[in-house]
């Protein structure tokens, strides 16, 4: 088949769970004999780079332009549509698109995300559409009025949450197939409809499982992985330096705590100026990063979803410390055997000066942690079946 991927953010190279999961469902793709071509919003630069080359074999791209993006997020609002649409709204975006749709004749098209289903409507394709949700951000943007920093996103975050649900009833009636990471959002997305919802498919995220046993590590250095301007991210991270890592230094005085992602804000930024914490930006090499890692933490307390850094850390073999939050979107995980599972500060930092002073137990939990994404999170095993519509649809 011939498949067209649009996307709001060009993908490469890999700065979050969201770029990381269309390159694999890409690359899964692509390994699966299908032609793939890359409709893409870019900000800055965009190298069409050996690596993308490989995967996609036509990537046409279009500059977002600030002033464009401002006027359609506020007007897509007054109109009562998500912000995120009309941020990602481009004019020049959709006569592009219209021009490939002609001249390549796609057999399916799959959105990344909700916000790029207007440019599917606009040309009415939506039968011949995946789209791939995710998330139900409407779930996850409830949650945000406890978020630490981020007063901006947080008042935006609170405006959206109505507008992304009323668009989230919109697309799951009009596509054939909707594709979510975790079974949680599909049940939420029911429960709000009241009746199940055919369209709905669970494809989990994934990873490649490089790390067979545990290496040597640094038994002082925590880490936490994530793309660094989201608010669900931002928040943990503040959250972890301020309210739980001063608990564990009392305990374990060498411990660091490495923040290790792209686009820090400035109040991420900022905790880098205290003691014994290191914020990293993007980094090329992030298995090298975290290789010498004594444990991972995911304090997160707004999220919806499969955490792809709860994933990352286990294929490294590195244990993770997480909040109930999160832990129910992977079933197989138990607490004490496979992960270690905390809300509440004190606790949280307890969790992880055990770790750090008992090898045999941190050694423990990082291979059965391990053993969980081999058997049940690899990218081969999650997206089987991506590309296939209902039947009435093919």
């Amino acid at each position: 088949m011939k498949i067209c991927i649009l996307t709001p953010r060009y993908p490469l190279p890999i700065k979050g769970g969201d770029s990381l999961r269309i390159i694999n469902i890409a690359k899964h793709l692509k390994a699966q004999g299908h032609e793939l071509i890359l409709v893409s919003i870019y900000d800055k630069n965009c190298d069409q780079t050996e690596e993308a080359m490989k995967i996609f074999s036509q990537i046409h791209v279009v500059k977002r332009n600030p002033l464009v993006s401002a006027f359609f997020a506020f007007l897509y609002m007054l109109q009562g549509k998500p912000i995120q649409c009309g941020y990602y709204y481009s004019p020049k975006y959709l006569k592009a698109f219209k021009k490939i749709v002609e001249q390549t004749h796609p057999d399916l098209y799959i959105s990344h995300l909700t916000r790029m289903c207007p440019y599917i409507e606009k040309l009415g394709l939506e039968q011949k559409t995946i789209v791939e949700m995710t998330d139900a951000l409407s779930r996850m943007y409830g949650s945000s009025a406890k978020a630490k920093g981020g007063i901006l996103k947080k008042a935006i975050y609170r405006i959206e949450k109505n507008l992304i649900a009323r668009y989230e009833h919109h697309v799951v009636y009009r596509y054939p197939k909707i594709v979510l990471v975790s079974q949680e959002d599909i049940d939420y997305l029911e429960r709000q409809e009241g009746h199940a919802l055919p369209c709905l498919e669970l494809h989990t995220n994934g990873v490649e499982c490089k790390a067979e046993t545990t290496s040597k590590y640094d038994n002082g250095k925590i880490c936490f992985v994530g793309h660094m301007n989201t608010l669900q991210n931002e928040d943990a991270a503040i959250h972890f330096a301020k309210d739980i890592f001063p608990l564990i230094r009392e305990k374990k005085p060498d411990a660091r705590f490495y923040i290790i992602g792209g686009d820090p804000t400035l109040s991420v930024m900022a905790l880098g100026k205290l003691d014994h914490i290191t914020v990293t930006g993007f980094v090329d090499d992030l298995d090298n990063m975290l290789a010498d890692t004594c444990l991972a933490v995911a304090p997160i307390r707004i999220a919806a979803g499969i955490q792809n850094k709860v994933l990352v850390a286990m294929s490294n073999a590195i244990p993770v410390i997480l909040t109930p939050l999160i832990a129910k979107a992977i079933p197989e995980l138990v607490s004490g055997e496979n992960c270690l599972i905390s809300e509440e500060s004190h606790d949280f930092a307890d969790q992880c000066v055990a770790l750090m002073e008992n090898e045999h137990g941190r050694n423990d939990i990082a291979i059965r942690g391990n053993e969980v994404v081999r058997r049940h999170y690899l990218w081969n095993r999650t997206l089987q079946g991506y590309e296939s519509l209902p039947q009435s649809n093919v």
